[in-house]
């Protein structure tokens, strides 16, 4: 019990820290106190990726959409979506602006949007 009262009065200070904006930070607090696991929020602090499975993980903890999408906006990160992960992400009760935001990140961030790496790296 005393390490979450020392978590929840030194990650405000780690925010700070880092540089956040006040958006993000504000998303941050609402993701720790969401339920979500260590290991998501973790991710999320330190700029990773979020799989699929974080993102249904995200949901389940009612973390908000617009949390959610803010975040994989800020990443940038490319999903190849298949029928069968969008069925998934559905069932899992993932909204569908963000399935729909997911379907068009290979469009939105793929080979034109990092034009410095060459043509079959894997993008677009």
């Amino acid at each position: 019990m005393k390490l979450s009262r020392l978590l929840i009065l030194l990650v405000p200070l780690f925010f700070t820290a880092c540089g956040l904006s006040p958006q993000q930070k504000a998303d941050y607090a609402r993701v720790q106190t969401s339920g979500v696991s260590p290991a998501v929020y973790d991710k999320m602090v330190h700029g990773d990726d979020l799989s699929l499975y974080d993102i249904k993980a995200l949901t389940r903890a009612h973390v908000s959409d617009g949390v959610i999408l803010r975040y994989l906006r800020d990443q940038h990160t490319i999903y190849d979506l298949n029928s069968d992960d969008v069925a998934s992400l559905r069932k899992a009760g993932v909204s569908q602006s963000i399935v729909d935001y997911m379907l068009q990140t290979s469009r939105m961030y793929g080979r034109d949007f990092y034009p410095a790496i060459g043509v079959g790296v894997g993008y677009g």
